[in-house]
């Protein structure tokens, strides 16, 4: 393992998600104060999804075979531009052109460093190195919201997106000082094959359509409740931005915190990687179909808590046996396939988010949404028992 490289990336990433996670708590007051719709915030925030979705998988192929860090330091270019354009943005249209360019631009950092992390990661310790990385996405989401919320409370509204460009500036420096190329990828001799038609093999291999179902139908219910969780917390219970950050920093704290251990569990009990997903889904599902039926912060803490600690229960056996398709497939492939899916449900879920709610209501909508994280969470268990030695 080398740990200089897997130290600069998990530092870099961290950061890079943490200016994302700033701007959680405060984009969809961000958009109200556009007059936009229940629809419109949906689209805001599925069109970051969107971009995502379309191009995670060719990116990922694209990084197996012409290297990793060119990508990384690219995407985190854009961020600092786009950190800027939020500021200047003054219609939901906008809002939602800029939306789509930043889900692009996050293709090009965040699963090519899962990639070159998967590079790195001795066979059989997928559990603990890839869940350990992964501390750094949550870790960064965890915090982001309450400084943002902090931030818009102490100042105003556009501080937070200055600091996005900040952070996003200071992990672009990191990665260029600290990180090479992937010797995977510089070591890699074979006849390049056409990104598209390699990628069919990954979509048609059953452990990784088990995969892509659950994080798909997660995307789906997660990313719902993060466009409208804020709006359900003034609603219901008056709650301020800093407020509202704290609860959105305690759902992905608990899931940071508890990634790692529960990837080290799925590499001591490699047969039970499906168990895992099974319980650990099924309960975060059911957290998020009564979340909206509580009108307190404590009672919002506690549920969020539940749903961030049994979703890494799920999350990290998932993201063991992504990692050990990524040997077969390349891990470019199988990263940008599992983030196409995750996408999928994170296009799909805030515009039916907001449709629900336009038409009946929020808790209505969490009701759905969490309903559908079971469903999703059963029909992957189904794929992956098909493979035996899960």
């Amino acid at each position: 393992m080398r740990i200089r490289i897997f130290v600069s990336l998990f530092i870099a990433t961290l950061i890079a998600m943490l200016s994302l996670g700033i701007i959680t708590p405060i984009l969809p007051l961000y958009a109200k104060s556009m007059k936009a719709t229940g629809f419109e915030l949906g689209l805001i925030f599925s069109g970051f999804a969107l971009s995502r979705g379309i191009f995670a998988p060719i990116i990922g192929q694209f990084s197996d075979q012409y290297g990793r860090k060119k990508l990384i330091v690219m995407g985190l270019i854009l961020f600092v531009i786009l950190s800027v354009c939020f500021v200047l943005a003054n219609t939901p249209i906008i809002l939602t052109i800029i939306r789509i360019v930043q889900g692009f631009s996050t293709v090009l950092v965040t699963p090519v460093a899962q990639s070159y992390i998967g590079d790195i990661t001795p066979v059989g310790k997928e559990g603990k190195y890839m869940n350990l990385f992964f501390m750094s996405f949550f870790a960064g989401q965890a915090l982001g919201p309450y400084f943002g919320g902090y931030l818009t409370d102490a100042y105003n509204i556009n501080v937070p997106f200055y600091a996005m460009a900040a952070l996003s500036l200071l992990a672009l420096i990191l990665i260029l000082f600290f990180v090479p190329e992937s010797e995977a990828v510089i070591n890699r001799t074979e006849e390049k094959r056409p990104i598209l038609k390699s990628l069919i093999p990954v979509f048609k291999d059953k452990p990784m359509l088990g995969i892509m179902t659950y994080f798909s139908s997660r995307g789906f219910y997660r990313w719902g409740f993060n466009s409208f969780f804020p709006l359900l917390a003034v609603k219901t219970a008056s709650m301020s931005p800093a407020s509202i950050g704290l609860v959105l920093s305690v759902y992905m704290l608990s899931g940071s915190l508890t990634q790692y251990p529960f990837g080290l569990a799925s590499d001591r009990f490699p047969r039970q990687k499906v168990t895992f997903i099974f319980v650990g889904g099924i309960i975060a599902a059911l957290a998020m179909c009564v979340i909206a039926d509580f009108k307190t912060i404590e009672m919002f803490l506690i549920l969020t808590l539940i749903m961030g600690i049994f979703s890494s229960v799920s999350r990290a056996s998932a993201i063991a046996i992504r990692t050990e398709r990524g040997r077969v497939y390349g891990m470019g492939a199988t990263t940008g396939a599992f983030t196409a899916s995750l996408s999928l449900g994170q296009v799909i879920g805030p515009v039916a988010f907001g449709v629900i709610v336009d038409s009946f209501s929020i808790p209505t909508a969490f009701l759905i949404g969490g309903i559908i994280g079971i469903v999703g969470t059963i029909a992957a268990s189904v794929f992956l028992k098909l493979k035996t030695n899960y």
